[in-house]
């Protein structure tokens, strides 16, 4: 986009793009000044605005009023000069060209179980598919919590949480630990890891109290919008995310795709 109300040196990223900001090179120049503003009337949009669009924008939509700020939102990144702000704008062009070229790769399933996602990545391993090409994302242990309450019975948590003890998941991707309120102790491994903690742990204030920080999480990683909202409130209940990027040699996508969903993987493509 151009500048906005006549605010110079400016560029404004939309709403619905701006997972294409975690695809920017290390050498675009760096926003002097960012905002989030109504794109419509170039005004400020409030804290509680803001905090409204982060929690609703990767879910499906349920209201025109939302619809109408997830449409008029936007971050304008303010640069000292227009040479920078030119650059940008060149950088941002191709990170959102990546992000959509990557989104084409990605496949993603859910397990209801966790023996289910590691024989699904077992299988994985031995057709070929190399380990930086696989992503997990789980609810973890209830003994993580920052306030443990004992709990009778069956629980999501206790279930997901035997993945990071044993099996191949646990030996062949790396785990990390990401505390986001309201939600708890999520794991997180492969791509994600690397990809994804840093952007949600910096909002997780904002977005984990409220709601989206897993949709988020995967909508960095290139799952779309209504997918990832889907794929969130299934590990909310103690499902196994899993996907595999497609992208890389040798590995077939629609192969992947048949595999995850012989063991058990549902995904939006399969249902």
């Amino acid at each position: 986009m151009g500048n906005v109300g006549g605010t110079a040196h400016a560029y404004v990223v939309k709403a619905e793009e701006l997972p294409a900001l975690y695809y920017l090179d290390e050498a675009h120049p760096r926003p002097s000044e960012l905002e989030w503003i109504n794109r419509g009337t170039d005004q400020k949009l409030r804290r509680t605005t803001v905090e409204m669009l982060l929690r609703t924008l990767f879910a499906k939509v349920q209201t025109p009023s939302v619809q109408k700020l997830h449409d008029s939102a936007g971050l304008r990144a303010s640069f000292r000069n227009q040479r920078e702000r030119d650059r940008f704008s060149k950088a941002f062009l191709k990170a959102r060209d990546e992000l959509n070229r990557e989104r084409e790769h990605l496949v993603t399933a859910a397990f209801d179980h966790p023996e289910a996602a590691n024989r699904a990545v077992t299988i994985l391993s031995v057709e070929g598919v190399p380990e930086e090409a696989i992503s997990m994302l789980w609810r973890a242990s209830e003994y993580l919590e920052e306030k443990y309450r004992p709990a009778g019975g069956y629980s999501p948590g206790s279930v997901a949480s035997a993945i990071t003890g044993a099996g191949v998941a646990g030996a062949m991707l790396g785990v990390g630990i990401l505390m986001i309120p309201g939600i708890g102790p999520v794991a997180v491994a492969g791509a994600l890891a690397s990809s994804a903690i840093a952007p949600v742990a910096a909002l997780s204030s904002i977005i984990g109290a409220t709601g989206g920080a897993i949709a988020k999480m995967l909508t960095d990683h290139d799952v779309d919008g209504v997918s990832a909202t889907l794929y969130e409130r299934e590990i909310k209940r103690g499902k196994i995310f899993v996907s595999v990027n497609s992208d890389i040699e040798g590995v077939d996508k629609a192969e992947v795709r048949r595999l995850l969903v012989s063991q058990g993987g549902h995904s939006p493509e399969s249902e």
